[in-house]
């Protein structure tokens, strides 16, 4: 049944919109926020459960990809758990995915707009913090907001909320945002207002950073099976000023160091068995074949620089934060869902170009049954094709992108724990990076069959992990999470890094910095705006 919203804003791009910028316009892409009545359906955004424990295997994770994905997957899990809502509609035992319960922009302005008012005028001059207790009470308040609209009598509600009665309904009413944050993601958010605001129309910040205090003294040790003519590689690895970097090999090979690029036979700052580089600055380690095969032990020893972690943050996102970014497609009218081949021998050929692409080999018609389907209240119908889930489970998170597929348990889908078979989420591939360098030495990352000549396919030195539904554009399925959103709160695009291969090697999947403003976050500067949304907040309701 469609039921009425009020101030239902939908925004659609179709095909045939004329020749867009690249990046700039996806086919059939929408976006409707969870409504002020559907939180108070829904309830509380449900906490993401964090793996405490996984910052204990990050090094773990970067050197086995079956242990990365493992873990993706029970991420995944996580994400998708069944939440029952609030308030019962008409369906019986309404739930929505983890995920599909987190806040959009629309609830972190509501909540940002009354904590802020809260303060006392004096308080707001000054930018008074919003306290851990403030926080708890805007979360408890969110889902009663539409108490205080008196548009919205009890009858009213109760005639919305008994018109939820289909599983397509239950689902349309968690929204089809494109970026929802988990209560830990956005109350970080709203609590770092004050760091926020102070780096709006700031100059980019650098690249490379130190702190005025040493960081710590990093030691890595690299075994590595070396053949007569190969090459193995590490780094970048940032070195504090005053400092350097060492490196000794055991074994075969000779080693090659190089500040702030890697190095080449032609040009490097050292080679030999034993090398010293001085900071401050990224420096690359390679050892290379001499025409001797055999094992080698690389010892690799340097005092880290320390920037500021999150400087335009009250310090790095909590480990509970977990941010998705969905694409949603119309679901009628003759849109169909776009047929990508993520098979090895079609990403071996995609990935040889200059400027990799996805590109559709068909389309399909999915019905709900096969694919996460949401109704709106105006009856509009839509589909998942893509989700992005990012947590802050690791220091630089743990990137999980998951795409629709007609072909679900083949290459990127082989691996899909049983526990999600009885799932919708069974017609969804799944890739994930936690690093920027592919840190396993097997191209198949220990996997069989259609899986493992996938990864095999993509595995070259930096880490590589695309969504053919929300990577468009020229160059983006060359890229990787981790790679690009290492520049969130700088300023730059999407079509900046992928334009320019000397500054970010590798369609940007090369770490080039170790100084992260946001934590990786673009919605504080970009899409969502964020910023600008505390901004104009602050602004507004600052006493003159």
């Amino acid at each position: 049944m469609a039921r009425a919203r009020a101030g239902l804003v939908v925004t659609l791009a179709l095909a045939g919109c004329g020749e867009p910028p690249p990046l700039a316009c996806e086919d059939e892409v929408a976006t409707a926020a969870l409504t002020v009545a559907d939180r108070k359906l829904v309830g509380r955004a449900s906490p993401y459960p964090a793996d405490g424990l996984l910052r204990g295997r990050d090094d773990e994770l970067a050197r086995s990809q079956a242990a990365r994905r493992a873990a993706a997957w029970a991420a995944v899990e996580r994400a998708v758990a069944p939440v029952p809502f609030a308030l019962a509609p008409g369906a019986p035992s309404p739930h929505l995915p983890r995920w599909h319960t987190w806040y959009g922009k629309d609830d972190l302005t509501r909540m940002f707009d009354r904590g802020f008012r809260s303060l006392a005028p004096a308080e707001r001059t000054a930018r008074a913090p919003l306290t851990e207790a403030m926080l708890d009470e805007l979360e408890a308040w969110n889902p009663t907001a539409l108490d205080e609209l008196p548009t919205w009598t009890p009858e009213r509600f109760a005639a919305y909320a008994a018109a939820v009665d289909t599983a397509p309904e239950v689902v349309g009413v968690g929204g089809i945002d494109r970026v929802m944050y988990s209560p830990g993601a956005a109350r970080h958010v709203l609590a770092s207002y004050r760091e926020i605001l102070a780096c709006l129309g700031q100059p980019r910040p650098p690249a490379i950073a130190d702190g005025a205090t040493p960081g710590p003294r990093r030691v890595a040790r690299e075994a590595v099976a070396l053949a007569a003519c190969g090459r193995a590689a590490w780094g970048p690895y940032y070195v504090g000023a005053g400092e350097s970097l060492t490196a000794q090999v055991d074994g075969v090979g000779t080693l090659r160091l190089r500040r702030d690029a890697p190095p080449t036979a032609d040009d490097h700052d050292c080679a030999g068995t034993a090398c010293a580089v001085a900071g401050p600055g990224p420096v690359w380690v390679e050892l290379v074949g001499d025409g001797e095969a055999g094992a080698a032990r690389v010892t690799i020893e340097y005092q880290e620089a320390d920037p500021a972690w999150a400087a335009c943050l009250a310090g790095p996102y909590p480990l509970d934060a977990a941010v998705v970014k969905a694409d949603w497609r119309r679901a009628e009218l003759g849109f169909t869902v776009p047929r990508f081949d993520t098979s090895a021998a079609s990403l071996a050929a995609m990935t040889a170009s200059p400027a990799p692409q996805w590109t559709a080999i068909g389309d399909d018609d999915p019905g709900a049954d096969r694919i996460y389907t949401a109704v709106l209240p105006n009856g509009n119908r839509y589909r998942l094709a893509g989700l992005h889930l990012m947590t802050k489970e690791l220091d630089h998170w743990l990137w999980v992108t998951l795409w629709w597929s007609p072909s679900p348990d083949d290459d990127f889908g082989a691996d899909r724990p049983a526990a999600l078979a009885d799932t919708i989420w069974r017609n969804y591939k799944m890739c994930v990076v936690t690093s920027f360098a592919e840190g396993d030495r097997d191209p198949r990352g220990g996997q069989p069959g259609s899986l493992g000549d996938a990864l095999a396919a993509v595995h070259d030195g930096p880490s590589w992990c695309s969504n053919p539904f929300l990577e468009v554009g020229a160059g983006n399925a060359g890229s990787s999470c981790v790679g690009c959103h290492q520049h969130g709160g700088t300023g730059l695009r999407s079509e900046e890094i992928l334009s320019d291969p000397s500054a970010f090697p590798a369609h940007g999947r090369v770490q080039v910095r170790n100084n992260f403003p946001t934590d990786y976050a673009f919605a504080i500067d970009s899409g969502d705006q964020l910023g600008r949304m505390l901004a104009d907040e602050v602004e507004y309701w600052t006493p003159r």
